[in-house]
């Protein structure tokens, strides 16, 4: 499995770097890669946690039943990872 999800990860960015600031949902990447929702879904999970991958709701108005989500590529320089706790957790407290 992690063999599938490395060999998707590098087609999954390129895909998402040309798609631009809509982005694209899982069953696109699936019409553009021609790939299992599995895998494509486990290599979008990677990539969120990560950071290199930001999900977005795509709403149309007017549209019926659940609002897809949509992938896009994390600008470069912008962080969506939170600040590190270990510099509040380190102090110690003594009494």
């Amino acid at each position: 499995m992690f063999e599938a999800v490395e060999s998707y990860r590098h087609h999954i960015i390129a895909t998402l770097g040309g798609a631009g600031t809509q982005g694209l949902t899982v069953k696109e990447l699936r019409a553009r890669l021609e790939a299992g929702e599995g895998v494509i879904r486990r290599t979008l999970t990677l990539l969120l946690c990560t950071g290199v991958v930001r999900e977005a709701f795509r709403y149309t108005p007017g549209a019926r039943g659940a609002v897809p989500r949509a992938y896009t590529l994390v600008p470069t320089g912008d962080s969506m990872l939170p600040a590190s706790p270990t510099a509040t957790s380190e102090r110690v407290v003594t009494e």
